[in-house]
């Protein structure tokens, strides 16, 4: 114990007149809003998700499929369409290559189909 103490007497007295360097210019920024990928449960068919979580998959996918950020993409609430089918339509903002529509679709259990493009 008499050894630490001794260590941070020395360490106090060499490092007195010392000063931590400042840093200038821009300061750093947090992001608007931090992505949490829901949780899943993967099947032999893909990703089955629970309804409320289905929205944020979806923008997360179409995302990675566009290398944006999902703030960029908007999502519309499910629909249920015939036999069970959930699609979820939205807009991905790619900036100047323009303004892209897609639908993402899961199956009656809530797995994950893929993203269709729309025109």
């Amino acid at each position: 114990m008499r050894n630490l103490a001794l260590a941070v007497i020395t360490a106090t007295v060499v490092l007195g007149g010392c000063t931590l360097p400042t840093v200038s210019g821009t300061p750093m920024v947090a992001p608007d809003s931090i992505f949490e990928a829901p949780m899943v449960r993967l099947t032999e068919k893909g990703v089955t998700l629970r309804k409320v979580n289905q929205p944020v998959y979806c923008r997360g996918e179409v995302a990675g499929l566009y290398g944006t950020r999902p703030q960029y993409v908007k999502v519309n609430p499910p629909v249920k369409q015939a036999h069970g089918l959930t699609t979820i339509e939205g807009e991905v903002d790619r900036g100047s290559e323009g303004i892209t529509k897609f639908a993402c679709r899961y199956d009656a259990k809530g797995t994950f189909i893929g993203v269709k493009l729309q025109e």
